[in-house]
């Protein structure tokens, strides 16, 4: 499990727009602000761990081991006031946690509602222990979410399907009735006219009978 040091550091990293730091590169960063106890780190530590690495991201720092400038250290104390305990224990936001489940799902091609966004947030437990662990809950939120939307348009097929049917059988009932009316009125006309012919038949034949 990684240590206090590099999680805390790491999620103010990504907050900023900044991310693809090693191993070596926390590990540069704390011995620059000399942090000895990584899992203990002070604000002032992580604050100037994170202005470190940003520099050192945009070429501000020639070499991963060169000193912080005091200067440096100076400007970040007076112009960032941090929120975290000095324990170093892992604190982030629930609008944190939605620019991370933005961000994840544009990188899968999904675009979001607010709605919808904020729904995912309430699924992900910010008090987990380390920056991973919130990044494996956002990717499993976002996937569950996406299951449960895939059911919902299915069923949504499966409703359409269904009425499509019925109105299909219905049809067909109503055509069969009126075929089947259809054809008994052919039949009575056809016997009709056998009984017609057979009247005329029997009237003729007793004509010629009385002519004899």
């Amino acid at each position: 499990m990684s240590d206090k040091f590099t999680n805390n550091v790491r999620a103010r990293l990504y907050k900023q727009g900044y991310q693809g730091f090693t191993k070596d590169d926390y590990t540069s960063a704390a011995l620059a602000v000399e942090c000895d106890d990584l899992n203990n780190p002070t604000k002032e530590q992580l604050t100037q761990a994170v202005e470190y690495l940003k520099a050192k991201a945009t070429s501000q720092l020639a070499v991963a081991d060169e000193p912080v400038e005091e200067k440096l250290l100076t400007e970040v104390e007076s112009l960032q006031a941090e929120t975290e305990p000095e324990t170093g224990a892992l604190a982030v936001a629930p609008q944190d946690v939605g620019e991370m489940i933005t961000n994840k799902a544009s990188q899968m091609g999904v675009i979001l509602s607010e709605q919808q966004i904020n729904d995912i947030a309430d699924s992900v437990d910010i008090s987990a222990n380390t920056f991973d662990e919130i990044l494996e809950q956002v990717e499993t939120a976002l996937l569950a979410y996406a299951d449960f939307s895939a059911n919902q348009v299915d069923a949504k097929i499966d409703r359409t399907l269904t009425r499509v049917q019925e109105r299909v059988v219905n049809r067909h009932e109503q055509s069969r009735d009126k075929l089947s009316l259809g054809l008994t009125g052919i039949s009575a006309a056809l016997e009709a006219s056998r009984n017609q012919t057979k009247s005329q038949l029997s009237g003729i034949l007793a004509r010629l009978n009385a002519a004899q």
